[in-house]
């Protein structure tokens, strides 16, 4: 398979088995996911002794056993540690967009491998924003599913509380194929007449150091949501979310470097790239107060949104605050630029869904989030599909 974006770190050699013309899915899944037989290198140059697993993930062994074709694994930035898509040790994931822009991360490959053609749909996981940051900067469509919904055995941990594994795919319904397939059983799937939803569209800091690209195609989606009949109300979750980001960000590294910090300690200078270096100094030590004070606040959290969303359907949010940088700018850019509307939905556990919402001043696409009550996954892939339905 020509790889001309770097979105695969290597390929299997699919077994077709069954599965019929009709029911052909290919499928990618992010290389800190086991799939039988390959080695799971979590995108680090710390696991290549790392023997090839023994068994499917249960999210991958469900999409095998419903028909689906294995294609490959797929790159990743170093630890799941970065939303930009670069990797020193396996080289950088190219936006197949635009090569010169950064195709977003940590599931870097997956997305791009689903945004150029080469699969249908692929595996990625979402701790901080690391499916919907790709797949909006890739122009594809992601889900990070309830909290739990998809179990995360066979996934190396970057935090077991704030962890998810999603579907990522060109289509709202594909999506939702690969959630039903690898979902838990018991959880419902529910269904809701869009326009008997009532939607909260998110005002403070959701919209600060939005760029006016950005702005407009977010007062689109306004339009749109009140064309197709749906009660749109303005709300301020009343959250500071920079003080969130950084709560994520200590409950998060706490929970990475318990379980990487001795193998990141050990490591040679060259196994470690500059960015995974920068958190490790920044956050490799937190002490229990801190780390417990972090998920207070996490629960602190929960309960405000949830309280919010007693009378809300669902809330709609840019996916991202700006466009798609260059590569060469991406170092630059403020993260919470990218990953501010996320990691609080991560931190919650609540179904959040980027869908392809508009385009930039250079032609690329932007992202539009939807995020539903816990377990109401159902309800908000309608309202996607409702939206990116053909007119």
């Amino acid at each position: 398979m020509n790889d001309p974006f770097n979105c695969f770190r290597e390929l299997c050699s699919p077994d077709l088995g069954a599965v019929t013309a009709d029911s052909l899915v290919t499928i990618a899944v992010k290389d800190s996911i086991d799939v039988a037989g390959m080695q799971s290198l979590h995108g680090s140059a710390l696991f290549t002794d790392a023997q090839p697993a023994t068994r499917d993930a249960p999210a991958v062994a469900r999409v095998r056993a419903a028909g689906a074709i294995i294609v490959g694994k797929t790159n990743m930035t170093e630890l799941a540690c970065s939303t930009d898509g670069r990797n020193q040790h396996f080289g950088n994931v190219g936006n197949p967009l635009d090569p010169s822009r950064h195709p977003g991360g940590s599931s870097s490959g997956s997305a791009a491998a689903v945004a150029s053609g080469m699969v249908d749909l692929a595996l990625g996981s979402d701790t901080g924003g690391s499916i919907r940051v790709p797949a909006a900067a890739c122009g594809i469509v992601g889900l990070k599913p309830t909290f739990g919904r998809i179990p995360t055995d066979g996934m190396s941990v970057c935090s077991t509380h704030l962890d998810h594994i999603g579907p990522m795919a060109r289509t709202v319904g594909l999506v939702r194929w690969g959630l039903e397939v690898m979902e838990d059983p018991g959880w419902p799937l529910q269904s809701q007449n869009p326009s008997t939803l009532t939607v909260g569209v998110l005002q403070g800091p959701f919209l600060d150091r939005c760029s006016t690209d950005v702005l407009a195609a977010f007062e689109d989606s306004i339009l749109a949501l009140e064309a197709i009949g749906v009660t749109v109300r303005d709300i301020d979750l009343g959250i500071d979310l920079d003080g969130s980001t950084l709560v994520h960000a200590t409950a998060l590294s706490r929970d990475l470097f318990d379980r990487y910090g001795d193998r990141i300690a050990a490591a040679e200078p060259s196994q470690i790239g500059p960015e995974l270096r920068a958190w490790a100094d920044e956050y490799e030590s937190i002490d229990d107060a801190n780390y417990e004070a972090a998920r207070r606040e996490q629960q602190r959290l929960r309960s405000v949104v949830m309280a919010h969303m007693r009378a809300i359907d669902v809330l709609v949010t840019p996916t991202m605050r700006e466009g798609v940088c260059l590569a060469t700018e991406v170092l630059a850019q403020d993260r919470v630029v990218r990953t501010g509307n996320q990691e609080v939905f991560d931190m919650t556990g609540q179904p959040a869904l980027t869908i392809p919402w508009g385009v930039d001043r250079n032609d690329l696409p932007l992202g539009l989030q939807l995020v539903g009550r816990m377990g109401e996954d159902g309800v908000v892939l309608g309202l996607g599909e409702a939206l990116t339905a053909p007119t």
